[in-house]
């Protein structure tokens, strides 16, 4: 189990195309983890931390052109505290004040809005 490790500015995390994210302890101790609905990802910081580093898509968020979405799916995801499963995993960061606002699951992805990057399907 990996878990972030924060300085006085947060846990920082280089995505693939090298913007550099922080994810401030506040963020994810009083919001992403407290959360209810979420706190299965208190033991997961290393699938937060690999769909930054490889996602399979980025996507701009349709409210907000700063806001970008994260998304890699995982087979072996906790979607509960004890239930292992095939879940995506989603982390929204704002590029340009560099935060990472929140981590998700599985949302309405017709809703999510322009895909900037798409990993090459293999032929």
């Amino acid at each position: 189990m990996v878990e972030p490790v924060f300085t006085n500015s947060g846990c920082s995390i280089t995505d693939s195309q090298g913007h550099v994210l922080v994810l401030s302890e506040k963020t994810w101790f009083l919001h992403v983890i407290k959360d209810r609905a979420r706190d299965y990802v208190k033991n997961q910081f290393d699938k937060v931390t690999q769909t930054i580093q490889s996602p399979e898509r980025i996507i701009r968020s349709q409210k907000e052109k700063n806001v970008v979405i994260y998304e890699r799916c995982f087979d072996d995801l906790y979607i509960t505290d004890t239930v292992l499963g095939k879940a995506c995993l989603f982390v929204v960061a704002n590029w340009k004040t560099g935060r990472i606002r929140t981590v998700y699951t599985n949302p309405n992805r017709k809703k999510q809005g322009e895909v900037l990057w798409e990993t090459p399907l293999s032929m």
